[in-house]
């Protein structure tokens, strides 16, 4: 079965493969509610149409432009084509962070024969969830790895995040031209003494051009991408590139919100203001 083949069977499957929350719960190792909330954000495409798409250049680097579903149609297809475990390709961990490596050593520990036994059936496609380790396991052969705060939550996807992005600084009914990314950019301009996040001056037509421009090189880059839990409370994606500058967003339901770019990790980087 080629990539266009497991698009088609994961889209079928995700949408009508099981008939309630609860029977999908089962299956992805999670509540109802849950399960609900991943399949559908598994299935949401920005794309016109449900048609195949390329597969990336490399398969962890950089934030995928589709559907989710498609990404795991190339991934089922490099593994069963190949027998090298796609996962074999994630990226080293970021400085900083330390991964719990649980879900990925599952899915590094098991046979070609997993995926290879997918045969355009549910049931198949059931055994393969279970193999991996349910919704765990999917959200890792995406890429999205996992630390001690990590949460069962589908990112959003690239179009959804730029979007959020985008949206004018203070809402429709303020004056400003400036959007809510280029806001947070201004923020991190003055904290890297060597120009990494570029030079705060100019319109604000011009900050929001340096923004979504230093937005989408990390988009472009990423090596790294997390769902997790913040400690007070919020569940966000969050995005790194190789030397640990990224971006998060806040995720609640259908709700995207851009919460700001990060900072490398950093001892004390409260205490220095992030400057580095």
């Amino acid at each position: 079965m080629d990539s266009a083949g497991h698009a088609a069977l994961l889209r079928a499957y995700f949408r009508c493969g099981h008939e309630t929350s609860e029977a999908w719960g089962a299956v992805l190792g999670v509540s109802p509610t849950v399960a609900t909330a991943f399949t559908a954000q598994l299935l949401h495409d920005p794309d016109p149409e449900p048609s195949a798409v390329a597969a990336p250049p490399q398969l962890y680097v950089g934030m995928w432009p589709h559907a989710y579903y498609k990404l795991l149609a190339h991934v089922f297809e490099l593994w069963a084509t190949s027998g090298t475990n796609p996962a074999l390709q994630l990226p080293p961990t970021i400085d900083g962070v330390i991964e719990d490596r649980r879900a990925l050593d599952r899915i590094l520990a098991l046979p070609v024969s997993v995926v290879r036994a997918i045969d355009g059936t549910f049931e198949a496609m059931d055994a393969f969830v279970h193999a991996v380790g349910g919704a765990r396991g999917l959200l890792t052969l995406l890429g999205v790895r996992c630390t001690i705060g990590s949460q069962i939550v589908c990112p959003p996807t690239r179009s959804q995040c730029m979007a959020a992005f985008n949206l004018k600084h203070g809402g429709a009914t303020v004056r400003t031209t400036l959007t809510v990314g280029a806001r947070q950019w201004t923020k991190h301009a003055q904290r890297s003494l060597d120009g990494w996040w570029g030079t705060n001056k100019g319109s604000e037509a011009a900050k929001n051009a340096l923004g979504d421009a230093k937005v989408t090189e990390i988009l472009d880059t990423m090596v790294w991408m997390n769902t997790h839990g913040l400690p007070n409370g919020p569940i966000v994606l969050e995005v790194r590139q190789q030397d640990g500058y990224g971006a998060r967003w806040g995720v609640s339901g259908d709700d995207v919100h851009f919460r700001g770019f990060v900072e490398p990790y950093m001892e004390d980087g409260h205490a220095s203001g992030w400057i580095h």
